[in-house]
């Protein structure tokens, strides 16, 4: 393609050195197909593959008078009352005082951080938290007193970091400036659990009530976690200690939108002070019905029958819990052959480690190679997407599995033989090659 703009040749050049290092393609414009089986998109109950939600869904819109556009942001005339009662529904299906809906659980991030703290604050975040927490704090026009980041889910380096926090910043141990911690109950990366009873502890210890505000993300555990669903931070009984909770209706429920739970004065802050409240347009009526559509279901005797023909007696959520332990058995038993730099899960340690029994259907596969184990599978039907640098760490390159309801064990089977099969391929040429190295010397 011929260019003289410096723009277009700037631009090339960052896509050509992309291509140099091997990193994945993710062109808005490549389409992979998944019909091998869905272990890669973020519907874990898999409610898009039932026909009688999509048909309950409809006849809900066909009853409402609203569907099309907002007509304007939350600070205008996007405030009607389909989006001020799916906030009250919220608040009470989750017992706290008001919480505060948005088009996506990024822009809730985004918005909480870029607005609710103030000068002479200190956010303090575990080192895998979402990049949308990071663009939110980027975006802060206040003179934050700092920013710190702590090892990933160690309890040792939080209290090290709070300690220093409180000694270097007065205000914070006087009660007059505040310290949010911010942490996720399930890490969309690695799959692993937070530690929130220890945080928790933590930060109670050590910081004066009044200067403590605890923030969890929890997009990776609304729908699948604790009573009817509603995440972790419940289903520990932790929701009177945790102070803002972060939502996303993308995952589990298979909608649109975030939520933040909060109080009346940060909803009146956030309602006057907050950018993206005010020049961004509210969610359509057609998203506000939806998001209230797939909370209602979560609650409800449907998710008994949506796989009848899996587990009759069983939730989604039982399944999907299932599933993962079959995952994980299944590739542990088919792999242990395999060269750890080759095919492994990355955790495989610490993934359950703080999970109280339960388990995450988020499984990081490394590979040495993982662009090219994303081709294999491509070519198998699945719709694999390798992870790199600057998505995670470098020399922690990944597919991310993720195991759905809608699943099969032989589907998983098929799914693990693929992968050992590419691995098995690889060791074989490395063998090769280092005979080849061998002869030579």
């Amino acid at each position: 393609m011929a260019t003289s703009s410096a723009l277009e040749c700037s631009l090339i050049s960052k896509l050509d050195d992309r291509k140099r290092r091997n990193q994945p393609r993710w062109d808005a414009d490549i389409i992979h197909s998944d019909n091998a089986g869905d272990f890669f998109s973020g519907d874990y109950l898999s409610l898009s593959l039932h026909p009688h939600l999509r048909q309950k869904f409809l006849n809900a819109l066909a009853s409402e008078p609203l569907l099309l556009g907002s007509t304007g942001s939350r600070a205008l005339t996007g405030s009607t009352a389909n989006h001020i009662g799916l906030e009250k529904y919220f608040a009470e299906e989750l017992s706290v005082e008001r919480t505060m809906v948005y088009v996506s659980g990024y822009t809730a991030n985004v918005t909480f951080f870029g607005c609710v703290p103030q000068a002479g604050d200190v956010i303090l975040f575990d080192e895998y938290i979402h990049a949308s927490v990071h663009d939110g704090i980027r975006l802060n026009r206040a003179k934050l007193g700092g920013t710190l980041a702590f090892q990933h889910n160690s309890l040792v380096d939080l209290e090290a970091k709070i300690n220093y926090i409180v000694n270097l910043w007065p205000k914070i141990q006087e009660g007059k400036a505040t310290l949010f911690v911010v942490v996720e109950s399930v890490y969309s990366m690695d799959g692993d659990f937070g530690p929130l009873h220890g945080i928790l502890e933590i930060v109670e210890r050590l910081v004066p009530r009044e200067s403590a505000h605890v923030v969890v993300d929890e997009a990776h555990s609304i729908g699948l976690y604790g009573p009817e669903g509603k995440g972790l931070v419940r289903a520990w009984g932790l929701e009177k200690r945790v102070h803002t909770v972060v939502m996303t209706f993308t995952k589990t429920l298979n909608s649109i939108g975030g939520a933040i739970t909060t109080n009346a004065i940060i909803y009146e802050y956030l309602s006057n002070h907050s950018v993206s409240w005010m020049f961004t347009s509210a969610a359509a009526h057609v998203d506000i019905i939806g998001m209230k559509f797939c909370f209602d279901m979560l609650k409800s005797a449907e998710a008994d029958r949506i796989f009848p023909t899996l587990y009759v007696s069983n939730q989604l959520r039982e399944i999907v819990m299932h599933l993962s332990h079959f995952f994980m058995s299944h590739f542990t038993q088919s792999t242990g052959d395999i060269p750890k730099s080759v095919l492994s899960l990355l955790n495989p340690d610490t993934k359950n480690l703080n999970s109280r029994g339960l388990i995450s259907p988020i499984f990081a596969i490394f590979s040495s190679d993982v662009v090219a184990l994303q081709n294999h599978l491509n070519k198998k039907g699945y719709a694999a997407r390798a992870l790199a640098p600057p998505a995670v760490p470098r020399g922690k390159e990944r597919l991310r599995v993720v195991i759905h309801a809608g699943n099969s064990e032989e589907q998983i089977k098929r799914l693990v033989e693929a992968l050992r099969g590419w691995a098995l391929a690889q060791k074989l040429n490395d063998t090769k090659q280092e005979e080849t190295l061998r002869s030579r010397l």
